[in-house]
């Protein structure tokens, strides 16, 4: 067992480090620092008491308590991906258990050492009382995140599968727990078995967390800040990093693109480049596109990017390119955020009609944008109204009907 929890603390040590040195760490991801560090926390704590500790009702009972911390974690990470704007802090009740399971370990700790002839029975009351807590709430509140993630994220999102396969595996973690807790008393070495699945399934959250990641330091060149990016090779083969004005005659970089969010990142433009692809093919691809984003509403992902259009549609992300700066002209984001845009257009004139409360920025939101300041800023490029211009224009218009 102790292999798996060496195993588990790397991985949950490694999986802190590539995200607090991401160059796209959003605000949400500091939930995710704090997942994974509280994982390597248990790991450690656990990895002390089976080295050192040689008390058999010890190693059998004692419960750790930073369990408790984990699923209200996923549940902010989840409100924050949902709702940018939202403050974690708002909801510390959440750990009022973590606290209250804290104080006692410590005091059950502190019985322990000084080997009280009650320190069995107040070991035996933390664990039952731990357990039968953690394991209910481990189980309820899991499938409360997955229902909320499935209904309030946009399809195919990554922050919606990452979200839904780790409430998955806690789920898993509160089922078997609670399934060993009942026959652990008729089969005795079900605990270490029990233990070993639990702490092995912290390695895959782990490995979860860091495969997430990584998908995110290989976004596109349209997800990327601060630097210059040379474009392609006249083949297309590959990308390189690079901070130079101009390459061949045939193809010319812009030397900067002016940065308000990651989603106000155009995707660098193809000039002065005989097409690879025909006419034909082009009309075909963009037929594919507004195919995709009508019915499978592809732009509500707040992290839809080049790549990942690319792998949801099955169309080389090249041709995705030219086909937008060559065939109608626009690039990457202008074509999402205008089907955005739509949206909170027909939205705006739906809740009019019913008369229901409005609110712009939520509806921007939930239409896929994660910055106020783009959405205006499109909204205004697309319709020349802003937002609360369009809104007093369509309430005029139904009030003349």
């Amino acid at each position: 067992m102790k292999y798996i929890i060496a195993i588990g603390i790397f991985q949950a040590l490694l999986a802190a480090v590539l995200l607090l040195r991401s160059r796209y760490r959003k605000n949400a991801d500091d939930l995710l620092i704090s997942l994974v560090v509280c994982i390597g926390l248990h790991l450690s704590i656990k990895f002390f008491i089976f080295t050192f500790v040689e008390d058999q009702q010890v190693l059998n009972m004692m419960n750790t308590f930073i369990g408790f911390c984990y699923i209200p974690l996923l549940y902010l990470y989840t409100l924050k991906i949902i709702r940018p704007e939202f403050v974690s802090a708002s909801k510390w009740y959440l750990f009022i258990p973590f606290i209250i399971g804290a104080i006692g370990y410590f005091s059950t700790v502190c019985v322990l050492s000084v080997t009280s002839p009650n320190a069995y029975l107040v070991l035996y009351w933390y664990n039952t009382i731990s357990l039968y807590t953690l394991l209910p709430l481990d189980i309820i509140f899991s499938s409360g995140i997955i229902y909320l993630a499935i209904n309030k994220l946009p399809r195919n999102s990554q922050e919606k599968k990452l979200i839904v396969q780790l409430a998955s595996l806690f789920l898993c973690i509160g089922i078997l727990g609670t399934v060993f807790t009942i026959f652990s008393s008729t089969i005795f070495n079900l605990n270490y078995l029990s233990r070993s699945i639990i702490y092995a399934l912290l390695i895959v959250i782990t490995i979860r967390i860091i495969s997430y990641k990584y998908n995110v330091f290989v976004e596109p060149v349209s997800q990327s800040t601060g630097n210059e990016m040379l474009l392609t090779l006249a083949n297309y083969g590959t990308l390189v990093e690079t901070e130079i004005e101009t390459t061949s005659t045939n193809t010319i970089l812009p030397k900067s693109t002016e940065v308000v969010s990651n989603q106000e990142i155009e995707p660098l433009k193809l000039q002065k480049r005989k097409e690879i692809l025909s006419q034909s093919e082009m009309f075909k691809i963009l037929l594919k596109l507004e195919k995709a984003m009508e019915n499978e509403q592809y732009y509500m992902d707040s992290e839809l990017t080049l790549d990942k259009l690319s792998k949801l549609i099955g169309v080389n992300k090249y041709h995705i390119s030219e086909t937008l700066n060559h065939f109608v002209n626009k690039p990457f984001y202008t074509f999402v955020n205008e089907y955005r845009i739509e949206y909170v257009k027909e939205k705006l004139k739906s809740l009019s009609v019913k008369n229901s409360s409005i609110s712009i920025l939520e509806l921007a939101y939930e239409s896929g944008f994660n910055s106020k300041s783009s959405f205006n800023r499109y909204f205004k490029e697309i319709t020349t109204y802003t937002p609360r211009e369009y809104l007093n224009l369509v309430v005029t218009e139904e009030l003349a009907l």
